[in-house]
């Protein structure tokens, strides 16, 4: 119980000395794409623009949707039904993600015929789930490779209709959700045009689908949670991922409890066998610094924030490896 409250007390140093994140590059069709730095300065790119790096905690929130304050892009991607495409979560420029614990899920939603994705307000569109990505065999979170600068690989279901679509990437980070409130949302989208699809005008039949915001609730399992209590069944949040059939019609979406999209996930990791007491406030607020004006996605140089960043790091990462044999925890939509 005290090691697993230590460990809390070390997640919260480090996410009090980072920013966190957004997505930085994008490669689809064998085309790389450079996502516009939070709250900097425009380029053209098919990723829509966020103000800032730092969570979002307000889960009936409009940042929900595709992140705080996200513009719409100039561009749009074309994107083969069936392939893959990788994305690049940065920090700030220069700088990997920063945090190791919890999902990555990535969601679609079909813009309207006679709409375009560089318009479109996905405000209260139906989202469906085509990806999660949890924990490994070996008791690590998938999240922890983008830490190393490695890509997240998602791939575009081959059975949906060609069209144009906003493609949604979204990051959970868990390690203060064992306070209820304490869950960090990070979300981005991506405007898409996908060809070659083999799915028919139904192809939503029968699939649940999500609303942003709407969809998940600070008391769902895979949002108020204990990461480092014991054995972990994470349980995502959200509909499952949807599984289609050629022509149209769907088949029964499935879920695995801890990855739809790899096979090197497993239902349960063996984590450290303390507790933490949660908290019952409902209220939840950013516990992260703004970002500088001069740099809004970096933080200020010489900062406490900026110089203590590492050195937290490298410390959790040791206590945690001696202790736990893992990586340590690192630490509206107006269109």
């Amino acid at each position: 119980m005290l090691f697993s409250s230590v460990l809390s007390v070390m997640a919260l140093a480090v996410s009090g000395v980072s920013a966190h994140g957004y997505i930085a590059k994008l490669t689809a069709n064998g085309k790389t794409y450079k996502g516009p730095v939070a709250g900097g300065a425009k380029i053209s790119s098919p990723i829509r623009q966020i103000s800032t790096t730092s969570p979002y905690k307000d889960v009936n929130g409009p940042g929900m949707t595709c992140g705080r304050d996200a513009k719409t892009a100039a561009l749009i991607a074309d994107v083969d039904a069936g392939s893959q495409i990788t994305m690049t979560w940065d920090d700030h420029p220069g700088d990997t993600w920063n945090h190791d614990l919890g999902p990555l899920m990535s969601y679609m939603t079909k813009v309207p015929e006679g709409q375009t994705a560089d318009k479109f307000n996905p405000a209260n569109a139906q989202w469906f789930k085509v990806a999660q990505d949890g924990l490994k065999s070996n008791g690590k979170w998938v999240q922890a490779d983008l830490m190393s600068g490695r890509a997240h690989a998602v791939t575009i279901p081959k059975n949906i209709p060609s069209g144009q679509y906003i493609f949604r990437s979204e990051i959970i980070a868990l390690h203060l959700a064992d306070k209820r409130g304490g869950v960090e949302f990070y979300g981005n989208c991506i405007q898409m045009n996908v060809k070659n699809g083999a799915g028919g005008s139904n192809f939503l039949n029968n699939v649940k689908t999500a609303k942003f915001p709407g969809a998940y609730s600070l008391d769902d399992k895979g949002i108020h949670v204990n990461v480092f209590n014991g054995k972990l069944n994470y349980v995502f949040p959200g509909p499952p991922v949807a599984k289609f059939s050629a022509g149209g019609s769907s088949v029964k979406a499935t879920v695995n409890t801890n990855s739809t999209s790899d096979d090197d996930e497993t239902t349960t990791t063996k984590s450290n066998t303390g507790s933490s007491k949660s908290n019952s406030s409902t209220k939840s607020t950013d516990d992260e610094k703004k970002p500088s004006k001069a740099d809004p996605a970096k933080p200020t140089s010489g900062s406490n924030k900026h110089n203590a960043r590492s050195a937290v790091a490298g410390w959790t990462s040791r206590m945690h490896k001696r202790y736990l044999g893992a990586v340590a925890p690192a630490p509206p939509v107006s269109q």
